[in-house]
């Protein structure tokens, strides 16, 4: 089955989120970051980082999926989950630069 690209937000429980975490929730964003890793290690995920929206900064990623049920069933693993929910849209078609050296 051929694969197609995701755009997922993490959208915190709160909007004051990134300034106001407590140890525990510094501690889950850690294994969320490892997690991270280690999707894009087997070239699921394609980019992700924060976005600084001045309304509150949420996190965003791209991933490669087979469906979107794939998809939810890999983010169930995500720490992140337990400070936040996932919003997955698909992507249609896409145009990307080559990677740089």
């Amino acid at each position: 089955m051929p694969s197609s690209l995701f755009c997922v937000r993490l959208v915190p429980n709160r909007p004051n989120f990134v300034m106001s975490m407590t140890p525990d929730e510094q501690a889950t964003m850690r294994a969320h970051g490892e997690f991270l890793q280690g999707q894009l290690a087997a070239g699921t995920l394609v980019v992700a980082g924060p976005v600084m929206d001045p309304a509150g900064p949420y996190g965003m990623a791209v991933f490669e999926a087979e469906s979107m049920d794939a998809l939810q069933r890999l983010l169930e693993r995500d720490p992140a989950k337990a400070i936040g929910r996932h919003e997955i849209l698909p992507m249609g078609p896409t145009l990307a630069r080559s990677a740089q050296a």
